[in-house]
């Protein structure tokens, strides 16, 4: 048997779809994600989707091990969560004289899903699975999807990232700038709560060229600094 192991990141559907990716290898495998209290929540949810995903907390792992046969290739992901959690479950690891096959994830510039990878150090490769909209919503917790819905965000399954595309409204070439300031204001919001939910590196947030609206280049430059993409 194939064990992928590893801790989840924020950015919990790729952790996701990292575990799918090892999954569609072979019945063989199975998938270990080990989570904090930070992401028990999300974990348990993608154990429900898929039963060959077992969300392990990370202070569970060491009693697992000692439950685990002594027929086991266990295959490490190094990338998600954070340094202490990776040093973490791999000391727990050695610690049970398991050395694992070691992977990363390998992407090209544009981050486009067929050109992302799955690579070991004995230069095997996997490609990552692709994350529909209807397993997105699926496994998403109630209160995240009321979020994505009430402010337009959409699941774009060729770059794995949510999109929030700041919408405006059709009197924007009337508003003064205090009225800039405060429509901007939610707008950050908005994109900053969406990155605090899912990840910083998996929300984008995206306008308009605010030419269109007579809207002065420090709008633009706030928006940018922001991280917001878009046109002045």
């Amino acid at each position: 048997m194939k064990i992928a192991i590893f801790p989840s990141g924020l950015s919990s559907l790729n952790t996701l779809q990292c575990s799918l990716s090892f999954l569609n290898e072979g019945e063989n495998w199975i998938c270990w994600i080990i989570s904090t209290p930070e992401t028990r929540s999300v974990c348990e949810r993608f154990e429900e989707y898929n039963p060959k995903i077992k969300a392990i907390f990370h202070d569970d792992l060491a009693e697992e091990l000692e439950k685990a046969n002594g027929d086991i290739e266990f295959n490490f992901l190094i990338g998600p969560s954070t340094r202490e959690e990776q040093l973490r479950t791999l000391s727990l690891l050695f610690n049970h004289s398991y050395i694992p096959t070691f992977w990363f994830i390998e992407e090209s510039p544009d981050q486009k899903n067929d050109k992302r990878f799955l690579s070991s150090y004995t230069g095997a490769k996997i490609p990552m699975s692709i994350l529909e909209k209807t397993v997105v919503k699926s496994v998403l917790l109630a209160d995240d999807l009321s979020f994505i819905q009430a402010n337009r965000i959409i699941w774009d399954v060729h770059s794995n990232r949510f999109i929030y595309n700041v919408q405006f409204p059709r009197d924007a070439v009337e508003f003064s700038l205090k009225r800039i300031r405060g429509f901007q204001d939610k707008a950050v919001g908005i994109l900053q709560e969406a990155q605090k939910r899912f990840g910083k590196h998996a929300v984008d947030g995206r306008h308009p060229p605010l030419g269109e609206f007579g809207w002065h280049q420090n709008a633009h430059d706030r928006f940018q600094q922001a991280g917001f993409r878009g046109g002045r």
